[in-house]
Parts: C-alpha cells; structure tokens; sequence
C-alpha cells in the first residue's frame, strides 16, 4: 500500500490536477514556502481500473502522514555519519523542511504537500532543488517495486529551476530555463521533451487529466499590490495577496507564462 501511494505521488508531481505554489511573507520579507499537490484525479483513475477486490481492500485504507525531515536526522544520525560527504551535504537540504501526505479513498482525498520557512528571498534560491530532493526519498521508497525506470522516475519528478529576487519593491519569480526552451521552440527546434517517448506516453494515457490541470500561484505580502505583469493575475481586495492560474496546456505552448513581477507600494 505504502508503494502505491508513493507512485501515485510521484506521478501526480508532474500530472496533478492542481498544483499549488504558495508564499506567505513577513514584514521583513522571510516567511513561508509551500507547494501542495492535489491528485486526487490520479487516485481516482488507478482506482477505475483495479480489480473490484483491490478497490475494496484499498478503500479501507486511509493515511495522513507528515514527516519532519529534523526528527528524521536526530532519528537516523548513526546511519547519516556513515554517509559520504556529497550525501550529507545534499541532506542537509532537507533540514527545516515538513511533508505531509494525506489519502481518503472513500472521500475522494489524496494530496501531499512540502513546506519550508526561510530568513530572506535569498533563501528560496535553491528552494525547488530542496523540493526535488524531498521527492527523492519518494522516489527511491517507489522504484523499489516499481515498473517504471529510475530515469523515468526522474523525468515524472524533474523539477525546473526558479529564480525569486525581490528588489526595488519588485518580487520576480523567474525561470531561465523556461526562456531557452520557449526560444527553441519558437525557432522550431525538437526540444528534450519531445525526443522522450515515455514522456509521450504517460502524457497520451492521462490527456483526460492533463487537460483540467493547472498550476496556480499564491503569493501573500505584508503592503499592498501595486501592479502585477500578467494581466490574468488577481489580486485579493485587501490588496495584499496576488494568485495566478495557469492551465497545463498553456504551460505547454508557452513555457516563460509561469513568469511573474510584483510590484508593491511604497
């Protein structure tokens, strides 16, 4: 059971039905990162083609599990000191972080966040490589027992580079790489994604889905919004929180749309 609800997790990273990045802000701009997935649509698709007695032991099942990554180096420290120093390092990424991971079969629930407190904007730098390597510890629970390659694994779970930058009153969420694949595929040039028939496949077998799914992004500041740079973002009647949709297939046509700047009042 614990290896379905990874795969399912991992295949909602990328496929998800509503994938949710949020931070909340302090006055002193440290605050709050989180990004939720809900997946349930995955759930209830693996579900459809169970067999009737699988579907019935699983919907007895219910889980919700957090796990706080600092229990786990006080828990585990003899068996991290024998670690090499690159494996260390890239543990220490998950330090102050929390994942909680919820399912309800019977009531149509199954979601998974990650969430992260940081000092300044500068910390978020490398807050979606942190996010990968939570997810990496799923991954090596999941291709246990998995069909699926750990290079694929990989793919389903890859998470993109983000850049967030606040200055002058501007906060900017920016991804570079988004910008030299939306230029390649502009002047017509196969990118890496499209060379992965994997890819393809797993994109063809869940279109149904893909084609409902959105990321949304929900930033909270502690002054007012005066502008944001895409005209379909919101912002809330306080004037503080900014939110911002974004359909899968818009992602796909154009990958720079999940590029913002917020600019706040003085």
């Amino acid at each position: 059971m614990k290896k379905l609800i990874i795969l399912l997790a991992i295949a909602g990273f990328l496929t998800s039905c509503s994938v949710t990045e949020s931070i909340v802000f302090n006055n002193d701009m440290s605050g709050e990162y989180i990004s939720s997935f809900d997946i349930t649509p995955i759930m209830n698709y693996a579900n459809e083609n169970r067999s009737r007695t699988n579907e019935a032991l699983i919907k007895e099942e219910k889980v919700d599990t957090t796990v706080v990554f600092n229990d786990l180096f006080e828990s585990y420290k003899d068996s991290i000191a024998t670690l090499s120093e690159v494996q260390r390092a890239k543990l220490e990424n998950l330090r102050g972080m929390k994942m909680r991971v919820r399912m309800d079969v019977e009531n149509d629930v199954f979601d998974f966040n990650i969430k992260k407190s940081f000092k300044a904007v500068s910390e978020l730098e490398n807050i979606n490589e942190k996010v990968d390597d939570a997810m990496g510890i799923a991954k090596a629970m999941g291709s246990k027992d998995a069909n699926a390659s750990e290079g694929q694994l990989d793919k389903l779970t890859k998470v993109d580079k983000v850049v967030y930058t606040f200055e002058e009153n501007t906060f900017t969420r920016f991804m570079p790489n988004a910008v030299v694949e939306q230029e390649k595929s502009n002047e017509g040039e196969t990118t890496e994604a499209d060379e992965n028939d994997f890819s393809k496949q797993f994109e063809m077998q869940f279109e149904e889905i893909f084609s409902t799914s959105y990321y949304k992004l929900v930033y909270t500041f502690p002054r007012k919004v005066k502008s944001v740079s895409n005209k379909n973002a919101l912002i809330s009647e306080d004037g503080k929180t900014v939110t911002y949709k974004v359909g899968w297939s818009t992602l796909k046509e154009d990958a720079t749309s999940m590029n913002l700047n917020v600019v706040l009042e003085d």
